[in-house]
């Protein structure tokens, strides 16, 4: 018992003589030493990903290189999750992507006026148009809208399926298109399912390229006036048409700024990685992208959009119109584009020009082009000679690259109006050609 309560005694200083043991024998002194740090190649370092940005505000002035506008305004039938690597290919290539509405599963058949109106705005500042199983139809005043845009050089893209409800040939037959209310089966060859088919043959085009097989997992046939550009096999039928035309779940619209494809499973994750699906995702990226979208004075104001980098200059005709030059500087702040006011004409730089028609002689250049002619009255080729009292006229001049916008009034009251009327969107009423607007007051207090 003696011998047991010594040794749990000794026991601590058994402890202090292995410690002391240690550290004299093996410590080098000289603290912590890291270990040599190794370089790794910058290409040999995995990223981390990041979600894909979506807009849904104004744009912040020249930031974005362009804009895609996806239809959701119309009870369509897919969510966003399902088109998110599709808009992550759209945004790596340098455009914003925004959403027309916000999914919403009803419809007030009250509220199409707010409706088209949401639409116009957004339009006007669109790049790219993506429709996509709208389940509720245009109006005729929504698909002249889209026409429109479609004459300004807009993309629009036409995407539905079989296997779900949608009423997109509102809008397609503006455009050539017929989506046909079949869908495409092959019982000797396809991916596990009847359904899901090949796709082998394909037109020789920027939009095929690259393109050996793609798989749709529910497609249907397209006809239209611009022609297929990929078909079916011959084994592959129809289930509703009985024809020897070859069957084509992808065209061109009457022209090759609409694209028309009946299948939407290719562009969902998962389905989008098959064999060459995820090509063709990022060929129709590269169509969306890849636009001459042309900005008119109905667009105000953005026309000045990715040439606008370093803001817009605002000159004034005469010093009694600094107040109004701000008013604009203040109005262009609104639409995100940012502007200063300008002591000098630099040629280089988009610019607002504000000026009484006493003043014309600085632009003269600018209203020869359009057409116009200012003295004892104001004379234009499309609406004869005016008096001068109470008018105002706005000219956009898009020559060498630089948008130059003037508006000439007959005083700084009606100046001030007519500048009021850009900001508020109400000059389009006032619109006379593509570039050029033209109103008469019908009474100014002076």
């Amino acid at each position: 018992m003696l011998l047991k309560l010594a040794l749990i005694l000794l026991l601590p200083l058994f402890g202090v003589i292995a410690f002391l043991v240690a550290y004299f024998v093996f410590y080098q002194g000289g603290g912590y030493n890291a270990p040599p740090s190794v370089n790794i190649p910058l290409e040999e370092i995995d990223t981390v990903s990041i979600k894909p940005r979506v807009s849904s505000s104004l744009p912040q002035g020249g930031t974005r290189q362009g804009l895609l506008i996806v239809d959701a305004q119309h009870v369509n039938s897919f969510s966003e999750r399902e088109l998110v690597n599709f808009v992550s290919r759209v945004v790596d290539r340098g455009f914003d992507v925004e959403y027309l509405g916000d999914f919403s599963h009803s419809f007030d058949p009250t509220q199409a006026q707010a409706r088209y109106l949401e639409m116009a705005e957004k339009l006007r500042r669109a790049d790219s148009f993506a429709v996509i199983l709208p389940r509720i139809a245009y109006s005729e005043s929504e698909a002249a809208l889209v026409e429109r845009f479609v004459e300004k050089g807009g993309k629009l893209l036409l995407v539905t399926d079989p296997g779900r409800p949608h009423s997109i040939n509102s809008l397609a037959k503006q455009f050539g298109v017929d989506f046909q209310t079949d869908y495409l089966y092959n019982t000797s060859e396809n991916d596990a399912n009847f359904k899901r088919i090949f796709i082998r043959d394909f037109l020789p085009d920027q939009l095929t390229a690259g393109l050996d097989t793609v798989t749709l997992d529910y497609a249907g046939t397209v006809r239209s006036s611009g022609g297929g550009l990929a078909f079916a096999s011959p084994s592959t039928q129809s289930s509703l048409l009985s024809t020897v035309e070859r069957l084509s779940p992808m065209a061109w619209g009457n022209s090759r700024n609409v694209l028309a494809i009946a299948d939407f499973t290719f562009l969902v994750p998962n389905n989008d990685s098959l064999l060459d699906n995820g090509r063709l995702v990022s060929n129709v990226a590269d169509f969306v992208t890849e636009t001459g979208r042309e900005f008119h004075l109905s667009d105000f104001p953005y026309f000045y959009g990715s040439s606008s980098q370093d803001g817009v200059d605002i000159l004034v005709g005469n010093p009694e119109l600094l107040n109004t030059g701000l008013l604009i500087k203040t109005g262009l702040a609104q639409y995100g584009i940012p502007s200063e006011i300008a002591p000098v004409d630099d040629v280089s730089r988009d610019t607002v020009f504000l000026g009484l028609y006493e003043d014309a002689s600085q632009v003269s250049q600018y209203l020869q082009i359009a057409g116009v002619r200012v003295d004892d009255n104001l004379g234009t080729d499309f609406a004869g000679d005016l008096s001068l009292e109470n008018t105002t006229i706005a000219i956009l001049d898009q020559a060498q690259g630089r948008d130059m916008l003037l508006v000439l009034a007959d005083s700084p009251t009606t100046l001030e109006g007519a500048v009021g009327r850009l900001i508020s969107g109400e000059f389009r009423s006032d619109l006379v050609g593509e570039s050029i607007a033209l109103r008469r007051f019908e009474e100014m207090s002076q």
